[in-house]
């Protein structure tokens, strides 16, 4: 085991990116880039039960791994539009003359064509990257089918004190392999 050495502490300004296909290519790996993001956090959620000794008066005496539950959470800083079709389920492309051809978010509860509540979320489902600047030195998170979603607390600050801002989550499901998520140097990682 190696001492410990205050020159391998790391901090990790990244990206986002979807689909990647060539972990060993320059940024976007062959994938896709997801807007600017901040306070990225990779949560692996490991849950855990204890077993306590009601004759020793409570104390522990076993702990049992008790799954996991993963999520990658961050903000958005700018409508990316293809984080945005993903993450609303109700979006359209304007077509008046002279649109930005941003997409626009739309607040439904019902209507023709409107996804409304209990729509599975499952079809926007990505493979997501998180790639850090250092591509060679920091660890990457890949996450083999990440879920996007709006944060359910989420605001956007309409402000000139503060920047544009989205909370988001992607939650981390099982892949067909029952694969979740690695982290490691991208030399180590297979997609």
């Amino acid at each position: 085991m190696a001492s410990p050495n205050v020159r391998n502490i790391l901090r990790l300004p990244g990206r986002l990116v979807a689909a990647p296909t060539n972990l060993l290519a320059a940024y976007p790996h062959g994938g896709v880039e997801l807007g600017v993001v901040r306070d990225v956090e990779f949560r692996p959620g490991i849950k855990t039960s204890l077993v306590t000794a009601e004759e020793y008066g409570g104390v522990v005496t076993e702990a049992i791994y008790a799954g996991e539950a993963p999520i990658l959470a961050c903000v958005l800083r700018s409508f990316d539009n293809d984080l945005i079709q993903r993450l609303f389920l109700n979006t359209s492309v304007p077509v008046v003359s002279g649109a930005s051809g941003d997409r626009i978010i739309l607040g439904r509860a019902s209507g023709a064509g409107v996804n409304r509540a209990g729509t599975l979320r499952d079809a926007s489902a990505i493979v997501l990257l998180f790639t850090p600047k250092n591509v060679d030195m920091h660890p990457m998170v890949l996450i083999r089918r990440a879920i996007p979603m709006v944060e359910e607390t989420a605001a956007l600050a309409l402000s000139l004190s503060q920047e544009l801002g989205l909370g988001l989550v992607f939650y981390c499901a099982p892949d067909s392999s029952g694969r979740t998520y690695d982290v490691g140097k991208r030399q180590d990682l297979t997609l």
